[in-house]
């Protein structure tokens, strides 16, 4: 692995339109798991100016007891906790091509069964103090946080979208600030040396932080290049200034570029699906093996084949050096991997996705990263 992608990680704020998307696709997860835990959801959601597309398949609930799946005010309600008020209003319109129905018994019977092959990766690095994330992924994680607040304290002129880059790179003693690049939307007539005196006003406490964190003597922390908007004006924004898409924002949802992603995206699926169900169960076991091993970083990986209820492959890279899955029960207990035992095991029919995203899935103290 190339050590030095470990020190690049990228994040984007909710009004971003590939974020807005998979907000409103979480959001779908959300009602139809509450309505029935066994639900099944894959939606994938397209944004355009005013056009929401959602696409793909729900079924929840009996026949006697559909799901009262409200599309419109699921859009409005992301929409206006991504901030698209006011000054910032769009009034989507929907267009759908959607599957929707109840989940019969013969679906339900094998919702424990995978029903794709995947394979799926998970990652765990560093200590606790950062999520055991690499830090540039967490660094960027409460860049994007800060930003967020920001704009929500300053919505008269700061729009919705935005993003962050951090690069770091290799120092004599240490790690050193490389780049750090802000792109944040503004309203129309909003100077450059205004926009740059807000935003160093939550750039600087968060690098602060990470001093305290990470400090040592010899260390260098200067910022070489602190880039906003390099593009120039963005006053127009969001989905009215570039189509979004749910699911692509991979990288960003997994462990940076240093970490392959293995699976697909994790939002739009109810957790029952390998891709996130696995990628859940990955991360769990790569904490795990970190916390019982004296190796620097862990990646598990998990392979599934349709029709099974477990996965037929474990694996993990310890250090430097592969493990199969007897070793790997010799250093941690593997708990039960099957797609249902780790729905119940996981508690996953009490998790909000919508409430999970913006934090990222993974990191904090969720039940998968116990």
């Amino acid at each position: 692995m190339n050590t030095s992608m470990h020190l690049a990680a990228e994040d984007v704020l909710p009004g971003h339109p590939d974020r807005l998307c998979d907000a409103i696709a979480e959001s779908i997860v959300d009602q139809a798991v509450a309505h029935d835990p066994d639900a099944l959801v894959g939606v994938e959601v397209g944004a355009h100016r005013e056009a929401v597309f959602i696409t793909g398949r729900v079924a929840a609930g009996p026949p006697d007891s559909p799901l009262p799946l409200d599309l419109p005010g699921i859009i409005r309600d992301v929409y206006e906790r991504a901030g698209y008020v006011g000054r910032w209003g769009i009034q989507p319109a929907l267009q759908t091509d959607l599957d929707l129905g109840p989940l019969t018994d013969d679906e339900r019977r094998i919702r424990c069964f995978s029903d794709d092959q995947d394979i799926v990766v998970g990652y765990a690095c560093g200590s606790q103090a950062t999520g055991f994330l690499p830090l540039p992924v967490w660094l960027a994680r409460r860049l994007r946080t800060a930003l967020s607040q920001l704009r929500e304290a300053n919505g008269d002129r700061l729009g919705t979208d935005g993003k962050v880059l951090v690069r770091l790179q290799p120092g004599a003693q240490g790690v050193e600030w490389k780049r750090i690049n802000i792109s944040l939307q503004h309203a129309e007539g909003i100077g450059y040396r205004e926009l740059h005196g807000l935003t160093l006003e939550v750039v600087e406490p968060v690098l602060d932080e990470c001093r305290a964190l990470l400090s040592h003597p010899g260390r260098g922390w200067e910022i070489e290049i602190l880039r906003l908007n390099g593009a120039g004006d963005f006053s127009c924004g969001g989905p009215q200034g570039d189509n979004g898409l749910s699911g692509k924002k991979l990288v960003v949802d997994h462990y940076g570029p240093g970490v392959p992603i293995g699976g697909g995206a994790l939002c739009g699926k109810d957790p029952h699906k390998v891709d996130r169900i696995g990628a859940l169960c990955a991360r769990q076991l790569a904490v795990r093996l970190l916390q019982a091993t004296a190796a620097g970083e862990i990646t598990t990986y998990l392979g599934y084949l349709p029709g099974l209820e477990a996965p037929d492959m474990l694996a993990a890279r310890v250090g430097g050096e592969w493990w199969d899955a007897d070793r790997i029960a010799q250093a941690i207990p593997v708990p039960d991997l099957s797609i249902q035992g780790s729905f119940d095991r996981l508690e996953l029919a009490a998790v909000r996705w919508l409430e999970t995203l913006p934090a990222g899935y993974f990191g904090g103290q969720r039940s998968w990263e116990r």
